[in-house]
């Protein structure tokens, strides 16, 4: 089956976080996958988080130019079509040539959005199948009855050496270190070490250049800073690896996000991760992360991982692996492919 997607890719958009597993996997599967996304001056997301495969061809900005060089895609014979995150496209000038796409393949649409948009526009297409990878996105049936619920991926279980990661990364190798991942505009919140951490940890810091702290003026022993504008994968990985926990403090999407594309990309790295307990973007989280509801929660919750419970930390990590290993990008993958095939071949056949 050749497969093509138009979508963000390799970006720190949750778009590209929740596409770049899945069609990865569809290749490991002997799927011919072709990626058509952004060019590189009109994109979704803060940065590149990586080089483009041979397969992926730029051909197309978003909605603020509504840039579209048609000829790639239709000049590309594949089976289907999945369009990411339709208010990232160049709507307008998609729905010109949707049609003729319809006559030669399956169309389907994987819908980010946390509520039925108000625009008209969301709706003027005749898509073969719409997916979303959350229960709380079900106000879609009542749009599309046949809408299919399946997952949001995890990126693949994976392991890195913590003393050579901090070497490589210039962080201390004899205190435990709390990674505090701030990178996509929410406010740092944990300023002040617990108490019985003094001395024993350091709080790292990594945020996009110029980013506003107090502590930059004059930075405590206790914390690190680091100003990264965008991480690439592997380095995003390399924090992780060199880190003791890590903290996603996160309450309110950018956009209409439904859930934390970053607690999913980060998630099979074996780093435990805390989140706070009444925000709605870890809703599919229950025991693989550790779930805080104040400052002091927080820190009683550091200090009982970091000194006391080695067990606790190993019954994260394995439950982490575990949730990977149910989503992860092969089964999820599987599952889009057995919805293709419920969908069966195109009206009209290829040309």
């Amino acid at each position: 089956m050749h497969i093509a997607m138009m979508t963000a890719w390799n970006t720190d958009s949750g778009v590209a976080v929740h596409a770049e597993p899945i069609g990865k996997a569809w290749i490991e599967m002997g799927h011919q996958v072709t990626i058509f996304s952004h060019v590189s001056y009109d994109y979704h997301g803060e940065g590149f988080t990586g080089k483009d495969e041979d397969y992926v061809v730029r051909c197309f900005g978003t909605q603020r130019t509504n840039f579209l060089d048609p000829r790639p895609i239709l000049t590309t014979n594949f089976d289907l079509l999945v369009v990411q995150d339709l208010r990232m496209l160049p709507v307008e000038n998609f729905a010109k040539i949707f049609p003729l796409l319809r006559r030669r393949a399956r169309i389907v649409h994987v819908v980010h959005e946390n509520r039925l948009p108000e625009e008209p526009w969301f709706y003027q297409f005749l898509w073969d199948g719409v997916v979303y990878f959350d229960e709380r996105q079900e106000f879609l049936k009542e749009v599309y009855p046949n809408a299919k619920l399946i997952p949001f991926p995890c990126f693949p279980i994976r392991r890195g050496d913590k003393i050579e990661a901090r070497k490589r990364l210039g962080l201390p190798i004899d205190k435990k270190i709390i990674y505090i991942f701030c990178h996509r505009g929410y406010e740092p919140f944990l300023r002040n070490i617990p108490e019985e951490l003094e001395g024993q940890a350091i709080l790292l810091f990594v945020v996009p250049p110029n980013y506003q702290m107090v502590e930059r003026g004059r930075i405590p022993p206790w914390m690190i800073i680091r100003e990264e504008r965008v991480l690439s994968k592997e380095r995003f990985d390399e924090y992780l690896f060199a880190s003791d926990v890590v903290i996603l403090h996160k309450f309110q999407s950018l956009f209409l996000g439904v859930v934390s594309s970053t607690a999913f990309q980060a998630l099979g790295a074996g780093c435990p991760m805390f989140v706070p307990a009444l925000s709605d973007y870890f809703k599919p989280l229950e025991n693989e992360v550790v779930h805080y509801h104040d400052i002091d929660d927080l820190g009683d919750r550091l200090v009982e991982l970091l000194l006391k419970d080695g067990e606790r930390e190993r019954s994260l990590i394995d439950l982490a692996d575990g949730f990977c290993s149910v989503n992860s990008p092969q089964i999820i993958a599987k599952r889009f492919i057995d919805f293709f095939v419920e969908l069966g071949k195109p009206l009209w056949g290829h040309p």
